[in-house]
């Protein structure tokens, strides 16, 4: 069985390190074809205002946005999640750009973007993690994405 059989689509988040202000944060992404890491700052109160965003993520129909780090900086990173259609497919696009200094050359720093699909219930468990994680500040919390289910 061939890598890309094996690697199903995801996004994790794990606390790597913390002080009594900030923590950093491990991105970790995967599609099936591609993958993503990055490690960026941030707060308990931006983390936790996210992941109320998500609290009944699709019903409002609303897209949520979230972004860590600055763009074409040391390390960032920026979810959207919305809805693909009326019948509950939800996308969650993600870019990621690794932490590297970019004083002397932008082409140095790798950069990608994907998206993957997952469903009502992955965003639901996803929440209730990044609210945990977010008030701990330790911890990881994963987005499954649809090809993670046991019938695939």
């Amino acid at each position: 069985m061939s890598l890309e059989n094996k690697i199903k689509s995801f996004l994790k988040f794990e606390i790597i390190w913390k002080d009594e202000h900030i923590f950093e944060v491990r991105i970790n992404a995967s599609n099936a074809k591609f993958i993503g890491e990055t490690e960026v700052y941030d707060t308990s109160e931006s983390l936790s205002e996210f992941a109320n965003k998500l609290l009944d993520f699709p019903k409002n129909g609303k897209v949520i946005f979230y972004e860590l780090g600055k763009k074409d900086s040391y390390a960032y990173c920026s979810i959207r999640f919305y809805c693909i259609d009326n019948i509950g497919h939800i996308g969650v696009e993600i870019n990621i750009e690794e932490n590297v200094s970019t004083e002397y050359r932008l082409e140095e720093k790798s950069k990608v973007k994907m998206e993957i699909q997952v469903e009502p219930n992955a965003i639901d468990n996803f929440q209730k993690s990044l609210l945990n994680i977010a008030k701990i500040q330790e911890g990881k919390a994963i987005l499954y994405g649809r090809d993670n289910r046991l019938n695939d």
